[in-house]
């Protein structure tokens, strides 16, 4: 009756009668996904048999969180499209299946078992404890026999032994048969998570010309998907180039796998307006509120936490998890066999979520708080029950005393530190990424295919090598990776790393050092016309001779013809600044002190390679007249008059050594009391 409904009134729009018109129920396959920095793009295919006629297709099973403004249904050979429609996917939740009923019936098998051995076990306690109560034998006038006392003994020995053993054997047929009904249950709510899942379907009216095989073939836009990119930046020796492994991570908890399906990288973001802004007239003298627009492409936000029982605090698998706001479902999970769950991405906001498994009294926890760029962790703890229950243990969110997402060993991800969507434009952007782990695979390791690796080198000696078939499109606005093999990316909110490539190329590796703020020299590789390697904003790890030395940030977006990566530091370069003792003078000049300063700052090459380095220090400036600085020498370096920065570029020689030195003198008043040094 509601799909005749449906039927009526899409035909109605379009002017068609209901007459001769066939309903046909098709699953649908993913076949390819383009995935955004915020969202993904999901095209399916579904094969069809039709007559001449008319037809009301209908494509089932997809994810509650379509965006209906985004479907679009190509045009099927042969066939006119006559109308359009999405709506929720009415729930199965109350009807039974075989497999349920079966698991169900299996259940009160157990329970009618647990129930019996029960019985046997209180029978048994009830005898040793009559037994206990009369182990005392009776005196007569001439006394107990020797052989009634054996006789007592043997008995009490015999049956006593007989009625532990009983109870031990019943023990274990106990265990067993708890064991058995826990797993009964596990798979019954797995049967009913799967069940309690949210579905859409999309309603397609055709008129079919002609009797045809074709294919059906629709796609539309979810928004619980994305990736960023991720950057591993190696260098073994200064003399050798610099490489650059391109990664990415890919995530996605639209509530079904996706399997064996062609991936596109894009780095346009269609959840932000495309619209130009305008401004209003602005009147001085009126209220007037600056207008704001939606840039900010780093909000998203991470749920995780674990589920356990509440008494035995053992972890429960398969708990069918959810978040809703404002009564809607935004989103949901099951906890996997440890007992974790992740749901990812979320946008900022107050949720509620629920929890629920056969055996356990639901929860839901109000007022859950998800801030932008960060992750959330809340565990839950469940009440186990024999009996399933209706209502929902109510938990208030407490924001925990310690956030572990705010420590430094924590899980924190901050919108500062990672981009997830950086400002970029076409020319200056390209998107790197392709493959997965398996779904099996939970280790968050680097996967990638390297057989038949395709390599490239260009004039400036820049290596690329590609471990997967691919190509790079440049559309209007954005670049798109389109990636040749199939991959498989399971639905749990986790972040899958993918290495794609790698890029070997020259650089000039330069040493910066201040020691006037640190004694450490730093390197850094400084990579001219990277523009060349379409760099997206991201964040970066740095690995210097094997050993990782830290995290770092590109900002393509303030960078200019040189790229500067910081790579650590190298114990082997030392530095050492001190003050010049010939050099210093003090003196009273009536109500004035002058004093000349000099510093000595030792510079020494202990590689056995050529380098440069970069050393800083500064001249101090005087804001007052009463105040008089004079700059006495920096010999060999450049000085910024307004700023009193003086710079040294310097060539060592393996195991050489430099001094560098300069000296200034201030005139001040005898009442100041200033810092000199």
């Amino acid at each position: 009756m509601r799909n005749l409904l449906i039927l009526i009134t899409l035909l109605i729009s379009t002017g068609i009668s209901a007459d001769n018109i066939d309903t046909l129920r098709v699953q649908s396959k993913i076949t390819n996904v383009t995935v955004f920095f915020s969202g993904a793009q999901i095209t399916r295919q579904a094969d069809l048999k039709l007559k001449k006629g008319k037809y009301l297709i209908i494509a089932e099973n997809l994810p509650q969180e379509i965006n209906p403004r985004s479907i679009q249904v190509n045009g099927i050979e042969g066939c006119k499209t006559l109308s359009v429609k999405h709506q929720p996917e009415p729930q199965k939740v109350n009807i039974k299946g075989k497999d349920e009923s079966a698991i169900e019936a299996g259940i009160k098998v157990l329970e009618l078992k647990i129930k019996e051995l029960k019985n046997r076990m209180n029978v048994f306690d009830m005898e040793e404890k009559i037994i206990l109560d009369n182990s005392k034998l009776q005196k007569n006038e001439a006394g107990s026999s020797v052989t009634e006392i054996r006789e007592a003994a043997d008995f009490y020995r015999l049956r006593l032994n007989e009625i532990r053993q009983g109870k031990l054997s019943l023990d274990l047929e106990l265990e067993k048969a708890n064991i058995a009904i826990q797993e009964s249950y596990l798979q019954l709510n797995k049967l009913i998570s799967e069940k309690r899942k949210s579905y859409t379907q999309i309603l397609i009216a055709i008129d079919s010309e002609k009797e045809t095989n074709a294919s059906l073939i629709f796609t539309y836009n979810i928004s619980s998907a994305g990736w960023e990119p991720l950057y591993d930046f190696r260098v073994d020796n200064i003399t050798q180039p610099l490489v650059i492994d391109y990664n990415a991570k890919v995530f996605q908890s639209s509530g079904e796998d996706w399997k064996n399906v062609k991936i596109t990288l894009s780095t346009s973001n269609p959840s932000l307006s495309g619209e130009v802004p305008g401004l209003d007239t602005w009147y001085l003298g009126r209220k007037y509120t600056v207008p704001t627009y939606n840039t900010d492409k780093s909000g998203v936000c991470t749920l995780r936490g674990k589920v356990i029982d509440r008494n035995t605090k053992e972890p429960i698998p398969f708990v069918n998890v959810i978040v809703e706001k404002s009564g809607q479902q935004t989103g949901g999970t099951t906890s996997d066999f440890d007992g974790n769950y992740t749901i990812k991405p979320m946008q900022p906001g107050s949720y509620e979520m629920k929890a629920s498994f056969v055996g356990y009294k639901p929860v839901l926890i109000t007022g859950l708080v998800m801030k932008a760029g960060q992750i959330t962790f809340q565990n839950i703890e469940m009440e186990a029950t024999m009996v399933e229950i209706e209502s929902f243990e109510v938990v208030d969110y407490k924001v925990p005393l310690i956030d572990k997402d705010k420590t430094s060993v924590g899980a924190t991800i901050s919108s500062e530190e990672i981009r997830r969507m950086p400002n970029r434009s076409a020319n200056a952007t390209a998107t790197q990424v392709g493959g997965v782990y398996n779904a099996s695979d939970m280790d968050n390791r680097n996967i990638y295919r390297n057989s038949g690796l395709q390599k490239e080198q260009n004039k400036t000696g820049t290596l690329t090598t590609n471990y997967l078939a691919n190509s790079l499109k440049e559309t209007v606005t954005n670049l798109e990776y389109l990636i040749d093999l199939p991959y498989s990316i399971p639905s749990d909110g986790e972040d899958y790393s993918i290495k794609i490539k790698d890029v070997s190329l020259p650089v000039n590796y330069v040493y910066h050092a201040i020691p006037k703020l640190e004694k450490d020299v730093f390197l850094t590789a400084e990579i001219r016309d990277w523009a060349q390697l379409n760099l997206l904003s991201g964040k970066s790890s740095i690995y210097y001779q094997s050993t990782f030395t830290g995290e770092s940030a590109i900002d393509t977006d303030h960078s200019g013809d040189t790229l500067s990566i910081s790579l650590g530091r190298d114990n082997n370069i030392l530095v050492n600044r001190e003050g010049n003792k010939a050099l210093f003078d003090k003196r009273v000049m009536g109500n004035y002190i002058k004093e000349v300063i000099g510093w000595d700052i030792t510079i020494k090459n202990n590689k056995n390679t050529t380098i440069k380095i970069t050393v800083e220090d500064q001249f101090p400036i005087s804001e007052r007249k009463s105040i008089e600085v004079e700059r006495l020498g920096a010999e060999g370096a450049k000085v910024n008059g307004d700023t009193g920065r003086i710079t040294w570029e310097i060539e060592l020689q393996p195991n050489e050594k430099k001094v560098l030195t300069y000296s200034y003198s201030v005139k001040y008043p005898k009442f100041e009391n200033l810092l000199l040094e």
